[in-house]
This record gives structure tokens, C-alpha cells and sequence, in this order.
């Protein structure tokens, strides 16, 4: 699989982003998984709702359906439960989209905002590309326009990530 992490300040666009390359991927006949971590507690069913009760009793997964949509809960250890699963789950051309989440060996991309004024969040050297105003002075990284998706899309064919 093809796994890169998305980041940058709140309101910088990374889920704009990550939303126009799923569509661009899947007009490609890419299957996309995309994660979306959250630093702050986040109940999907409140404790006392049925399907967190099924956790809380010891159930490895609980599902919440509608006629529309499946959602899948289980719980985790830590990030890197959620890698090695996705690791053993998907084939080698799928790309993962991680929103907010980064680990050693994943190349991230860091959604930029030159309005905004602020300094990148993720140290220079450890990015493996930007994207923005397409502007930015980055030494040896790749530096992108926001609408340029076809470009960042080629870009994250051709990285292993």
C-alpha cells in the first residue's frame, strides 16, 4: 500500500485536500482508505449506547449500520495496531490518506496556508512535500499549488510511501 500522512495547522485545508485527491484517485480506479485522527476524546456511540456496550463487554469489533453505511469499531492499543491491520488488509497499490497522524518511515505532506502566516508544523527535513501557495522555499522537497491535485497525485504514485 501507498500511506502518507497529511498535516498542517487547523483550517489549512487538508481535508479539502485529501477529499479532491480521493476523488482524483478513484477516477483512476485507485481504492482509497482514508483516516482521520483526532487528538481530543471522541465518543462515536456514548457509553451507555448500545455498540460501545458491546466494546466495554469485551466484543474485538462492533458495527454501527444504516441502510447507507457501515462503521466499524474496535479498540486499539495504539496507532501502530491501526498500520499493522491496514498493512495486513490492503494490496500493494491502495492509498491510505492518514488526516493528523504521522509515523517513522510515512512520508508526510504538509498542507500550507501563506495567508495565515504561519510557520510550517512539521520540520523542514521531514517533510516530503508541500502544499500551498506552490511558492515556498523548501530545499530538495516538492512543492506544490493547492489545485494542482493531478500533480500531488502523480507525486504520491511515484513516492513510496
Amino acid at each position: 500500500m501507498r500511506i502518507f500522512s497529511i498535516v498542517g495547522w487547523s483550517g489549512n485545508g487538508k481535508t479539502m485536500l485529501i477529499t479532491r485527491l480521493i476523488q482524483d484517485f478513484k477516477a483512476k480506479g485507485r481504492r482509497v482508505i482514508a483516516v482521520k485522527s483526532t487528538r481530543g476524546a471522541y465518543d462515536l456511540q456514548p457509553a451507555g449506547k448500545d455498540t460501545a456496550r458491546f466494546l466495554q463487554a469485551g466484543a474485538e469489533e462492533a458495527y454501527l449500520l444504516t441502510d447507507k453505511e457501515m462503521l466499524r469499531m474496535t479498540t486499539l492499543a495504539s496507532p501502530d495496531a491501526l498500520l499493522a491491520e491496514l498493512e495486513a488488509r490492503l494490496a500493494p497499490d491502495d492509498i491510505v490518506l492518514l488526516e493528523g497522524l504521522t509515523r517513522p518511515g510515512i512520508p508526510v505532506i504538509e498542507v500550507e496556508d501563506p495567508e495565515k502566516k504561519k510557520p510550517l508544523k512539521t520540520r523542514p527535513e521531514a517533510l516530503a512535500a508541500v502544499v500551498g501557495s506552490g511558492k515556498s522555499g523548501m530545499d530538495g522537497k516538492a512543492v506544490f499549488h493547492t489545485g494542482d491535485i493531478a500533480a500531488i497525485g502523480r507525486f504520491m504514485e511515484e513516492t513510496h510511501g
